[in-house]
């Protein structure tokens, strides 16, 4: 287990925690949890070593292997695969010894490590590891991929993965969402509920921290205080305590109030002097618990927006992608209307952006037309906005920027109401938090009244407390809005439709998140995703689905069924194969190096059948997926 005892550590002058006591169990699933700026990643850093204790200790089993979050990625000549497979490093170490001895061709060493490698169950990490990266979103052709071919988003994933295929006692993720879709993020909440490593996260997104923890740990008052589950539970549990907190403050101020007076009154009395010292005493006592400090509200308004076009934006047959390559969106037809509140779903790559910004005229089209009302005046919120700020200017500055004849007290006023205070609207933009700059991104957007708000992943900096602030207000906002999120409780507060950006096109999807969540979690990978039509509770926002090619549809089937029968006869031959290949090697006498030898020819053997069978399996599970949507959509039974 975990055991922290009396810890002082603290960030420069700082101090972080102070005398802060915490036991976490083995399997325990942990949320750490506190405003920004408490010190969560100081407290993730001190558990990994790298940050100086000042007093106390934190006592961590020494067999444990760590496991956490890289911020860069630097092994960009590495396969994807590769790089993963470098997370589990006991593994890692093995194979690169047989690698160096195979050269060597000391064939006994070869035979102890091979015997190392069966026991790190090495012949199956490719495996393990490619279903991580599948889950992750990257496609079976991506393996191969060398790392440095990704966008800085996707190398975030990477590191991700290969902290999931670490096999680590102790994993530390310190906001593992930020860079992952909807999709991703419910195979994540599978893959952390069901392995067996304690886990310690950081999230500010509430719905995730419901799903997956056992436990959370709050951050406050440079101490540590551990609830039992997920967010909600916290939340309602901290709200009592307050409560309590404060009730027990009041009536002690109460009683401390009647001493006091007592004492003033009759200290200077010979005849009262021991009752008045006696009072004294009692005062000495009396303390005042530790007022409770709650997330500090930050409010980020939006301001009544101009007056609507009925409809806003139209596309009509729209091919929506980038100038030279193939659309990503064909033949899109769609209307935004005022009052709408849509909500784009559909895996990193679908399309979502693609959309948004050819909503907003940003992208030109490759086919087809856009009509905008007239009157429109959009506010457009992109993935990258905060980069779109300029770090050597002040918010006063942007505000001039924004409208030219603004003076001083009108945009000191207007940036108050975000939280812009005082020498704060005169500080560079580069020395801001993430969190800073994204709600003045947010604030230089409602500035221009929008009647069409589209907001492309707005939370990524942002806290739980300021993803409420957020939220509140475009609960009241009275313009439409689309929005992309993989934060699912902003989406469901918020927005009255969904719309699935998936396959090339955009359809309406009949029902809530977690209908989603069951669909996705039907389309166990990428690849198979693409294969599929869809489910019947999808519709077309616009044009109608054709009817089923029923010979179409049995003929494929037919296809899948021939299939079907080779892969079960390639797992009917490999199995025995595997098994006996076992069954050699356990008679295999290391120290003889005649059989070791013949060891390293069977492991292998072993290895290419284990991956081949593994693949047919793999296989196995996609066309009998496949075939069961098939005669979904013909009505079989």
């Amino acid at each position: 287990m975990i055991q922290i005892n009396n810890l002082s550590i603290a960030r420069g002058s700082k101090p972080i925690l102070t005398n802060a006591e915490l036991t976490l169990f083995p399997g325990e699933k942990v949320g750490l949890i506190g405003h920004n700026g408490a010190g969560k990643s100081s407290f993730l850093s001190a558990l990994l070593g790298e940050l100086h204790i000042d007093q106390g200790s934190i006592d961590l089993p020494k067999v444990w292997r760590l496991s956490w979050i890289d911020q860069e990625v630097t092994a960009n000549h590495l396969s994807v695969i590769d790089f993963a497979l470098e997370g589990d490093r006991a593994l890692h170490e093995v194979r690169q010894k047989i690698h160096a001895v195979e050269e060597s061709g000391d064939m006994e060493q070869l035979g102890h490590l091979y015997e190392q490698l069966e026991n790190l169950d090495g012949y199956t990490a490719e495996a393990r590891v490619a279903t991580i990266l599948h889950g992750l979103g990257f496609k079976t052709e991506d393996l191969q991929r060398k790392v440095g071919e990704f966008s800085g988003g996707w190398k975030m994933r990477l590191n991700l993965a290969k902290v999931l295929g670490s096999r680590a006692d102790l994993i530390l993720l310190d906001e593992p969402t930020n860079h992952l879709d909807i999709e991703a993020v419910v195979w994540l909440e599978q893959w952390i509920k069901q392995v067996n490593s304690t886990v310690i996260l950081v999230s500010h997104d509430r719905d995730f921290l419901d799903e997956v923890c056992t436990h959370t740990v709050h951050l406050n008052n440079e101490k540590l205080t551990k609830y039992t589950g997920g967010y909600s539970a916290f939340e309602r549990a901290f709200a009592e305590r307050a409560d309590q907190v404060s009730q027990a403050n009041k009536k002690a101020a109460g009683e401390m109030e009647k001493l006091q007076k007592f004492v003033d009154r009759f200290k200077a009395k010979a005849s009262k002097a021991k009752q008045a010292q006696s009072r004294v005493k009692r005062l000495e006592k009396i303390k005042l618990i530790e007022t409770l400090q709650v997330e500090p509200h930050v409010a980020i308004p939006f301001m009544e927006p101009h007056k609507s076009p009925d409809p806003l934006v139209v596309l009509n047959r729209s091919d929506c992608g980038y100038a030279g390559v193939a659309p990503v969106l064909k033949s899109i037809s769609l209307e935004l209307r005022p009052g709408d509140r849509i909500g784009l779903l559909g895996a990193n790559g679908n399309g979502k952006t693609t959309l948004v910004k050819t909503l907003v005229g940003e992208l030109n089209m490759l086919g087809g037309e856009r009509v905008e009302g007239k009157g429109l005046v959009y506010g457009y919120f992109a993935q990258d906005q905060i980069e779109s700020l300029d770090m050597n200017a002040t918010p006063l500055q942007h505000m001039s920027r924004l409208e030219r004849q603004i003076s001083e007290q009108k945009a000191r006023e207007f940036l108050a109401r975000y939280h812009f205070r005082d020498d704060k609207v005169r500080q560079l933009v580069g020395s801001f938090s993430g969190g800073e700059k994204s709600r003045l991104a947010l604030a230089l957007l409602a500035y221009k009244r929008p009647n069409l708000l589209l907001l492309d992943e707005p939370t990524n900096h942002l806290d739980i407390a300021t993803r409420q602030a957020l939220a509140s207000s475009l609960l009241e906002f009275e313009g439409a809005l689309v929005m992309v999120s993989h934060d699912r409780h902003l989406l469901e507060s918020i927005t009255d439709r969904f719309w699935r950006v998936h396959q090339g096109a955009v359809t309406e999807f009949d029902g809530d998140l977690d209908d989603y969540a069951e669909l996705l979690r039907k389309e166990t990978n990428a690849e198979n995703r693409n294969a599929k039509q869809g489910s019947s509770g999808n519709k077309p926002v616009v044009v109608k689905v054709a009817p089923v090619d029923r010979q179409a549809v049995n003929q494929r089937i037919k296809q899948l069924g021939n299939q079907l029968k080779k892969l079960e006869k390639q797992i009917e031959i490999d199995q025995p194969k595997l098994v006996k290949l076992d069954d050699d090697l356990a008679q295999c006498d290391y120290s003889n190096p005649a059989d070791s030898k013949k060891a390293s020819d069977l492991h292998h053997e072993r290895s290419a059948i284990a991956s081949r069978l593994e693949s047919a399996e793999t296989e196995l599970l996609e066309v009998l997926l496949e075939i069961e949507q098939l005669e979904e959509s013909l009505g079989v039974a």
